[in-house]
């Protein structure tokens, strides 16, 4: 009897262990690369990395830079933010239409449009 308490009191234990040692299941993505072309015959490039835990991110190639950005709460379609506040620019993307600003980090900046009427170019 005593035996029976022992193993049935070591039985949680064993659990966690064998729960510990499981790998985590690896979360799922789709990422996509889709290229624009903006007013005045500019071209910018946009990565998107969608994972199903609802996060989504986006890298931006403008003027020579790659601009890291996150999703944030939009109205409609989707609007990523720049992750570095001080050179926050800002992609607007809805369909395969998007618009590209930048707002200052100062509180009574207005946001500013740098690239409208971006169109998604069909891959070749």
């Amino acid at each position: 009897m005593l035996c029976a308490v022992a193993l049935a009191s070591g039985l949680p234990l064993l659990v966690e262990a064998a729960q510990a040692q499981s790998p985590a299941p690896e979360p799922s993505y789709q990422s996509q690369v889709a290229r624009y072309q903006c007013e005045g015959n500019v071209r910018i490039e946009a990565a998107y990395l969608n994972i199903d835990n609802g996060s989504s991110f986006a890298t931006l190639h403008y003027k020579d830079q790659l601009i890291p950005m996150h999703i944030a709460r939009s109205g409609s379609g989707a609007l990523y933010i720049a992750d570095d506040e001080q050179n926050s620019f800002r992609w607007h993307t809805k369909g395969k239409q998007g618009v590209l600003s930048f707002l200052e980090a100062d509180h009574t900046a207005e946001e500013e449009t740098l690239l409208k009427d971006c169109q998604e170019i069909d891959p070749q």
